[in-house]
Order: structure tokens, then C-alpha cells, then sequence
């Protein structure tokens, strides 16, 4: 099947019965040639890049961004133009990606790409998947891609009762369950076991942190896309997490930067969707663009062959209607930025009255970019008794009072110190003037000590991070690209999966990219402009030390950071780090710090009653005798 874009729909479609039609009069000697291969795979696999009869209904095979029900379904990539910009993006030859393809969930333009790209993703979980060696690697069976034909009479299609037992047997009545050899730990073992890996769990009747995945008895799918997605072992969020959001429970989380939180939030909102099939039953609140479209792909991964479970992605900067389509095609999980959301909330175009389960990831970045008006109106639309997750890196005060307004009886899980960077990096700050950045950054990228590529540098603003690019580019002659608000969404998207995959040596980038992308290539981060606060220094160095991966962040600091002296210190001094003496020894940073200290001495005092008696008598004294 391939529907419209905006990520995974499942309208579904064959064409076997249609392969005698693939030829045509007009078709010429090229296309026969690839006709009859394609010919051979509809034979085999219920597919054809062929065009569909006349009589069949669009609504039943293709669905196309143009909703023009008697628009033909394009058989070849050459019939296809080329995307514009903020268009998807054919995963197989780079045109308009006017499809998607629900074996794969990828964009594709065409029939032929759509084969092309069935075959290449079945032969790669065929060599992950031993126990499809034997089978023929020139076959992909019906066995192997699941299609149903909307050409079948009605009489043909299964009853309600069979597609019960389809579901029951796929365990989408999972409920979570202690596992027995949790259970069976005693409370100074459970205690033990959350101190060592620095966790703290708070609140009424917090269950227990699973030690595996298998503790949780997830379905068999979904522990097969675990692994694929390769989480073996959960982290220590993921431990403490999960069970808390798969009883149901409201939460607030904080975490070290790239711990895992993703996945800890997503799993329990894949479980709830497993019963409700006809609403969104997850709704993920994201303050990016990027950070949707990262969160989207994460949940494909785990619900990758899971039953009629698909993903919405509803944010700015792309094409609306897609997306209001998307929508009517039963979504269980709707990833959007809340202004996207507000506007699509406005015209009546989604139902969010059966949400099980609502999730605000990076929240504090969400009320700083000023979503919090937005925030509660998008509640305004959800049902009182659903579950909330808060989930962010830091917890400043601004969430303490949000989330009182949101959480009901919450379990407030913390991984590590509050507000503090991921303990794999390494910090290194370095005193170095405005006019010397360049310079010792030259140093940084010729030094084969640090200098393991991609190197990711953050500047304060977008023109900077042109010209510092083609600086990198020009005179140390290495791969590196900038990205920004100004760059397209499709020229964003494309430069951070070329930094995943490890096309660029440098990458010279704003914000954007501080917050929440899972970069786990990136080792090595240097902050050429000090960022305007401490929640963004951590955030951003957090980029090279994702998931457990050791990291080294360098921090240039000068006389233009003196507000933040202070709060820099209190971070980098615990983990032995040295310091320049010219930050050590300036004049701001020890004002700053008599200043804390004379405000934490003021809220320490303690009034006692004799104190009491004696400020009375002192009043007393003072007034005028009449």
C-alpha cells in the first residue's frame, strides 16, 4: 500500500490481480523490460508497479497529497516530478514522495520505488533474521509482505470474529505485570540497586525498576523491534520508567542529557495504544520541529509490524494538508509542536477527546519558547483522566509550578543530579578572547587528541554560523555544513542525516540542535559562543555523550559570559575539570559568589522566641517617649 505522506498510512492495496494489465500499447521496450521483472515480484509477492484498472477506487490502493480521487497512481519514478521544497522526499530515487509505502512506512513516488524499496528492506531483516538463510534470497514470498487487496468482494474479507483472534494473538491485551523476579528482591536490594545507578523514584506506591526488558513480557513484536532498534539493556531512566508509565502513572522526569527518556515515554504510549484502535490514544508534545520528526521516527521503529498502528506527525514548516489527511487515516499516535496543533485543533480536524496518554517532552524549552498558553488549551481538549508525562532535562521552577497544574498524584523520577550535564562528558573549559575563536578552534580541529569527527560547534547566531562554516571549510579544507532557522525543513532534516551517518566532519550549528536529537556519532562538542544559560550549556553538551557514549565538550568563555561565571563553576568544578585562572580569579565571579552566599545566609536565619522577645524590647527602646 502507499498513502499520502506525512508518515505511515495503511491503505492497503495489491496488484496481482492486476499484472495481466502492467503492459500497455504505450508502454515502451525499457519499460517492458522492467515490467517483467516487477511482473515476476507481483507474481510472488502480491505486488506490481503496474497501473491499477479504472474501476478500482483510489481511496483503496493510492492515496495521493493532492486528494484528486481520478488521478492515476504513477507506476514509474520517471513519471514523477521532482519534490518542492518542504516535500517528501522519495526514499528511492530522490523525487516527489507522493506516497508511503506501509510495509516500510518510507516515502516513495512510485510503484517501481515502492518494490525497490519492499525488496531492499526485506533483504535486510532477511540477513538479520537466521531462520530465513534457507530461504531464496531472488524470492520475497507472500510470507514476507503482508498486502490486502482492495479489489476482493466484501464477502472475501475475514469476519470481526477472525480479525479478534488476529489481535488477541498478536497480545494487544497486554497488561503489565511484576515481574516474579522482581518481585521476589527484597526493599534493601530495590534501594541498593536504584543508588548505584543514581536513581531516585518519588511518590504514594512507586513500583520497582525492571533490571531487563524481558521483565516487562512486552508482546513478541515489540520485543523483536527492541532489539532491532538495538535496545538490549534499558538504562536507568528506561529501568524506572517504564513500569511507573505502564501502570498508568503521571510523571515528572529528569534526566541526564541522551539517557534514554525517549524510549522510556514511548513504550508505555505504544502499550496504551494497543487497545484503542479508532482515536489517538498517545499525543506527544515536542517544542521542535526536529525533535518531532526525531520522536516519530523512534516510535515507527517500536511499532513496526504491531497491528494497524500508525503515526501523525503535525508540525510547522511542512505542507498542511498532508497532515489533516494523515489524520483521517485512524492514527494512534499524533507527534506535534503545539502551534501546528492549535491550529488544527481550531479547525475541528482532530479528536482528542479518547487520549489515554498525553507526554511533553523537553518541557522547559516548551514554556521558555512561550508554549504555555498553548500547552493548556491543547488540555482543554483532552479527557480529565488521562496519564501525564513531563519529561525534560532540567527541572527549573517554572516546571515545578506547571507541572502542579498538570500531574495528578505524580511519581517524580530523577536520574542523577538535578539539572546537571551527563556525567560521560568530559568538560573543558578555555578563556579565549573574540578575536582568538577562530584561532583555537583551527588548534582543536588539528589536534588528533579531540579531533574525532563529526565535531558539532555551536554559535549564537545564524550569520555566524555561515561564516565560520565556510572558514572551517576554506582554510582546514574539511567536510562541514551549517545549519539554522534559516535553512529550509528539508535542508535541515537532510544535513542531520548526514551527520547521523557520518557525512560531515564539521557541523556549525545555532540552538537548533541543542535540544533532544539523539546525535550518538557526535563525540566531541565545542561551544564557540558561551550559551545565554546554564539549562542551554547543558543541553549542549549533552550532544557528545548520548546514550552512554563518552564524550568531551569544550566551552570557550571571556568577559562577555561574566553573568553566568558564577553558575559555570558550581557545574564544571565537582568533576575535577580545571579552570582558567582568568575565570577562577575575576572580579564578577566572586562578587557573584558573596552575593549567593549572603542571600543563602539571609534564608538560614532562624527566628527563635527568645529572638522574639529581644526584637520587641529593641522596638520598644527606639520608640519616642511621649
Amino acid at each position: 500500500m502507499l498513502s499520502t505522506p506525512s508518515h505511515a498510512s495503511n491503505l492497503l492495496f495489491s496488484t496481482a490481480a492486476v499484472a495481466a494489465k502492467f503492459f500497455s500499447p504505450s508502454v515502451t521496450s525499457a519499460d517492458a523490460t522492467h515490467a517483467s521483472s516487477f511482473s515476476n515480484l507481483a507474481s510472488s509477492a502480491s505486488l506490481s508497479p503496474g497501473p491499477l484498472p479504472a474501476s478500482t477506487s483510489l481511496n483503496t490502493s493510492l492515496v495521493s497529497t493532492t486528494d484528486v480521487e481520478d488521478e492515476p497512481i504513477k507506476s514509474y519514478s520517471k513519471h514523477q516530478r521532482w519534490p518542492l521544497q518542504g516535500e517528501p522526499v522519495c526514499v528511492v530515487c530522490g523525487r516527489y514522495g507522493e506516497y508511503i509505502c506501509d510495509q516500510t512506512e518510507h516515502d516513495v513516488c512510485s510503484l517501481e520505488c515502492k518494490a525497490k524499496d519492499i525488496i531492499q528492506c526485506t533483504g535486510a531483516s532477511r540477513s538479520q533474521d537466521p531462520s530465513l538463510t534457507h530461504q531464496s534470497s531472488s524470492l520475497i514470498t507472500a510470507e514476507h509482505i503482508t498486502v490486502e487487496s482492495p479489489l476482493q468482494d466484501i464477502k472475501n474479507i475475514s469476519p470481526p470474529v477472525q480479525a479478534a483472534e488476529i489481535l488477541q494473538g498478536n497480545n494487544l491485551t497486554y497488561t503489565y505485570v511484576e515481574h516474579e523476579f522482581i518481585t521476589q528482591l527484597g526493599q534493601d536490594q530495590v534501594d541498593n540497586l536504584r543508588q548505584q545507578l543514581g536513581l531516585s523514584a518519588q511518590g504514594k506506591d512507586v513500583c520497582r525498576p525492571i533490571i531487563e526488558f524481558e521483565h516487562c513480557n512486552f508482546p513478541p513484536t515489540l520485543c523483536t523491534n527492541l532489539k532491532r532498534a538495538g535496545y538490549d539493556v534499558p538504562t536507568p531512566v528506561q529501568m524506572q520508567m517504564i513500569p511507573v508509565g505502564l501502570m498508568g502513572r503521571d510523571i515528572l522526569a529528569s534526566a541526564d542529557t541522551g539517557s534514554g527518556k525517549t524510549a522510556a515515554f514511548l513504550l508505555p504510549a505504544v502499550v496504551r495504544c494497543m487497545k484503542q484502535k479508532d482515536a489517538p490514544a498517545a499525543l506527544i508534545l515536542t517544542p521542535t520541529r526536529e525533535l518531532a520528526i526525531q520522536i516519530e521516527k523512534q516510535a515507527q521503529e517500536l511499532m513496526f509490524k504491531l497491528p494497524q498502528m500508525k503515526t501523525a506527525l503535525l508540525v510547522g514548516g511542512m505542507p498542511l494538508p498532508p497532515q489533516l489527511h494523515r489524520l483521517r487515516q485512524n492514527v494512534q499516535v499524533i507527534i506535534a509542536t503545539p502551534g501546528r496543533l492549535i491550529e488544527i485543533i481550531s479547525q475541528n480536524s482532530v479528536n482528542l477527546g479518547e487520549l489515554k496518554i498525553l507526554i511533553l517532552d523537553e518541557a522547559d524549552t516548551m514554556l521558555k519558547m512561550g508554549f504555555q498558553q498553548q500547552v493548556l488549551e491543547i488540555l482543554e481538549n483532552t479527557p480529565q483522566d488521562r496519564q501525564t508525562v513531563l519529561v525534560s532535562a532540567t527541572i527549573p521552577e517554572s516546571i515545578e509550578s506547571f507541572s502542579s497544574q498538570l500531574l495528578r498524584d505524580p511519581v517524580r523520577i530523577t536520574v542523577g543530579e538535578k539539572n546537571q550535564p551527563c556525567s560521560n562528558v568530559r568538560q573543558i573549559v578555555l578563556w579565549v578572547e573574540e578575536p582568538s575563536k577562530k584561532k583555537k578552534l583551527f588548534e582543536i580541529l588539528n589536534d588528533s587528541k579531540l579531533f574525532q569527527p563529526p565535531v558539532l560547534v555551536f554559535v549564537d547566531c545564524r550569520l555566524g554560523a555561515d561564516l565560520l562554516c565556510e572558514a572551517i571549510h576554506k582554510i582546514m579544507e574539511l567536510e562541514c555544513v551549517a545549519i539554522h532557522s534559516d535553512k529550509s525543513q528539508s535542508e535541515r532534516t537532510k544535513i542531520l542525516q548526514g551527520l547521523l551517518q557520518g557525512q560531515y566532519d564539521v557541523v556549525v550549528s545555532t540552538g537548533v540542535l541543542g535540544r533532544g536529537l539523539d546525535l550518538v556519532h557526535v563525540k566531541l562538542v565545542v561551544n564557540f559562543d558561551m550559551p545565554s544559560s546554564m539549562d542551554e550549556y547543558v543541553h549542549q553538551i549533552g550532544r557528545a555523550g548520548r546514550l552512554g557514549h563518552r564524550g568531551t565538550a569544550i566551552t570557550f568563555v571571556n568577559k562577555n559570559n561574566k553573568n553566568l561565571f558564577w553558575d559555570l563553576v558550581k557545574r564544571v568544578q565537582p568533576t575535577g575539570s580545571l579552570l582558567p585562572p582568568q575565570l577562577v580569579n575575576s572580579p564578577y565571579l566572586l562578587e557573584q559568589k558573596r552575593v549567593e552566599q549572603r542571600k543563602h545566609h539571609d534564608q538560614n536565619k532562624l527566628v527563635t522566641g527568645d529572638q522574639i522577645l529581644d526584637l520587641i524590647r529593641k522596638h520598644d527602646k527606639r520608640k519616642p517617649r511621649k
